[in-house]
């Protein structure tokens, strides 16, 4: 419930449940409650009176960047510590936002379902596999060209990540691995959330497996061109290979091939 509810100074509304759903998004990704840390633990005697203190005339999100006093506690509390690591930064800042700004100022500071559902998208195009035990990372990319280069280490196995080639779409980027598959909410921004059916995929060349391209599915030309400045048509069913500099034209957007 949101504190307000709790205080008993509201009742349930549109903005309580934009509070609701961070707190079910947080316990889905991060496997804890967003404001159980040090304090919880402190107390003796979960009762009414503690839990209106610690859910509602006292919250204090367990990372808030301000305030380290209800920090998770390293013994008892590791699911939040471990999980907020794995996450890229875009999505912490969400989370940060909901449980500080959030707290106080409901009209303003809760996020909405747009920005949880554009940030849910943004995390499926991050996915990327660890060479070496196949787990699934996320890159954590930031604004600036450095930060879009950078890579860390696999949350499983604790070895240096290797990054696929990714496709820039406008301010975006997709991770373009083996199983990475472009839908019409990629390359048609009047087709936002349209996943039905996939118009393109990446796929290895039939006779050399060493070589990555990007099969056309949809029904529409592309046109291709190259580092050299050489284009191509990309008919239904063909392939353009994935080589740094490639910029696509799928119709409605063009898409440039990164390493």
């Amino acid at each position: 419930m949101a504190p307000e509810i709790v205080r008993g100074d509201a009742v349930p509304s549109t903005q309580t449940d934009l509070f609701s759903l961070a707190v079910l998004l947080f316990y889905m990704f991060m496997m804890h409650h967003p404001l159980e840390g040090k304090k919880e633990l402190a107390i003796k005697c979960l009762d009414l009176p503690a839990m209106k203190k610690l859910y509602g005339s006292e919250p204090l999100f367990i990372f808030d960047p301000l305030d380290q006093s209800n920090a998770p506690d390293v013994q008892h509390q590791r699911n939040a510590l471990v999980f907020w690591e794995i996450y890229p930064r875009f999505l912490r800042n969400l989370f940060i936002q909901a449980f500080t700004a959030g707290l106080t100022d409901p009209q303003h500071g809760r996020v909405r379902e747009s920005n949880w559902r554009s940030a849910m998208v943004r995390l499926r195009d991050s996915i990327i596999y660890c060479a070496h035990c196949k787990a699934e990372n996320f890159h954590d990319a930031g604004d600036n060209q450095a930060e879009k280069k950078a890579i860390g280490s696999c949350w499983s196995c604790q070895k240096r990540l290797r990054l696929p080639p990714r496709v820039r779409l406008g301010r975006n980027f997709v991770m373009l691995n083996h199983d990475t598959s472009l839908f019409l909410h990629h390359v048609d921004e009047d087709q936002k959330y349209n996943f039905s059916k996939p118009v393109a995929a990446v796929t290895q060349h039939p006779q050399n497996p060493a070589i990555w391209g990007l099969k056309n599915l949809s029904a529409q030309t592309w046109s291709a061109t190259n580092n050299k400045g050489e284009i191509q048509d990309v008919s239904p069913g063909r392939s353009v290979t994935l080589v740094p500099g490639t910029r696509i034209n799928f119709g409605h957007v063009e898409g440039e091939i990164w390493s």
